[in-house]
C-alpha cells in the first residue's frame, strides 16, 4: 500500500490533475473533499483521455466526474485483510482501491501489484527458476478477461531438445540450464512484463503496452541471448529456444494456445527461431 497518496480537489482543473499525475509518474489521483480529506472519487488515465476528447482540460475535476457519471467511490478499511481487497478487485474490476481509516479519512491507496506483494512469496513463485508460476498466470488471466486489453503480446518459449540435455548431462545440469535461461529472459524484457514458468521447459512471457515490431525485437533478443549462453563446467553444451508470438485476442488462454501453435511451427521450421501468428 502507498501511504499518503497524491490527491486533488473537486475544484481542481483537469489540467492541474494531469500535471500532478505527470510530476509524480502515477496512473491515478484520488479526488478528496479538501475540508475533510475524505475521498470522493478517483481520476485515472482513462478519465483523462475522456477529458481530452470532450475538450474539458480547463473544466473542474468535479465537472468531469459528473459528465462521466462515475459511480460512487469504492474504498477499503485499513484494518481489512488482504483477501478482502482481492475480492473487491475481482468483483468490481477496478485497478486502484483507496484505503480509509475508521473516520473515513484517506490514509493510502492499494493496487493489484500491492496485493501480489502482500501475499506469501511461494504462492506465485516457481521455486526452481524464481519466475512467476501457473497460479499467477490464472490470476492474470482473470484480470485480463474483464479489462480492455490493447498492445498485449504473448510469447511461448520452449527449450529445444531439452530431453537430450537431461539425458546427456543429467537433471541437475538441466535444472541449471533452465535457471540460466529464465534469468536471461528476465534480463531481456521490461520490468512490467510477466515471465511465467508454464510447465517443464516452457516459459510464457506477457508483453504489455507494446507494438508488434517491438514484440518481435524482444523475442529475437531472447533467442540470441540464449544462443550465446555458455556453461563453464560443460563448454560443449549449447542451448537454443523456439519462440511463438501471438497478439492478445478473446482471452489469455486462447492467446497462449495461439502462441503455442506458433512455437510448434518454429520447431517444425528447424528450431532456434521466432514465429508470429497473427
Amino acid at each position: 500500500m502507498v501511504r499518503d497518496p497524491v490527491t486533488c480537489g473537486m475544484d481542481s482543473t483537469v489540467r492541474e490533475a494531469i500535471s500532478v499525475m505527470e510530476s509524480h509518474d502515477i496512473s491515478s489521483v484520488v479526488v478528496v473533499d479538501r475540508s475533510t480529506r475524505k475521498p470522493v472519487n478517483i481520476l485515472t488515465h482513462r478519465d483523462i483521455i475522456s477529458a481530452i476528447y470532450h475538450g474539458m482540460l480547463d473544466s473542474t475535476v468535479g465537472e468531469l466526474i459528473t459528465l462521466l457519471r462515475k459511480d460512487s467511490l469504492i474504498t477499503i478499511g485499513e484494518e481489512e485483510p488482504i483477501i478482502e481487497a482481492v475480492r473487491i478487485f475481482e468483483e468490481k474490476s477496478i485497478e486502484h482501491l483507496p484505503v480509509v481509516n475508521a473516520e473515513g479519512h484517506l490514509t493510502g491507496i492499494v493496487t493489484g501489484t500491492d496485493i501480489l506483494r502482500g501475499l506469501p512469496k511461494f504462492a506465485f513463485i516457481d521455486p526452481l527458476t524464481g519466475l512467476e508460476n501457473r497460479r499467477f498466470l490464472d490470476y492474470i488471466g482473470s484480470r485480463l478477461s474483464v479489462q480492455k486489453t490493447r498492445g498485449l503480446y504473448v510469447l511461448m518459449i520452449d527449450i529445444d531438445d531439452f530431453k537430450r540435455i537431461n539425458d546427456t548431462f543429467g537433471h541437475l545440469v538441466g535444472d541449471r540450464v533452465l535457471k540460466s535461461i529464465a534469468d536471461t529472459i528476465l534480463k531481456s524484457v521490461r520490468t512490467y512484463d510477466n515471465v511465467i514458468r508454464f510447465g517443464g521447459e516452457e516459459i510464457v512471457v506477457i508483453l504489455h503496452r507494446i507494438k508488434e515490431r517491438s514484440a518481435l525485437e524482444i523475442a529475437q533478443r531472447i533467442r540470441r541471448a540464449v544462443e550465446s549462453l555458455r556453461f563453464e563446467k560443460h563448454p560443449e553444451l549449447r542451448v537454443t529456444v523456439s519462440i511463438g508470438i501471438a497478439p492478445f485476442k478473446e482471452s489469455l488462454i486462447e492467446t497462449i494456445k495461439r502462441a503455442d501453435a506458433a512455437m510448434y511451427e518454429a520447431k517444425r521450421r528447424g528450431k532456434n527461431r521466432v514465429v508470429l501468428l497473427r
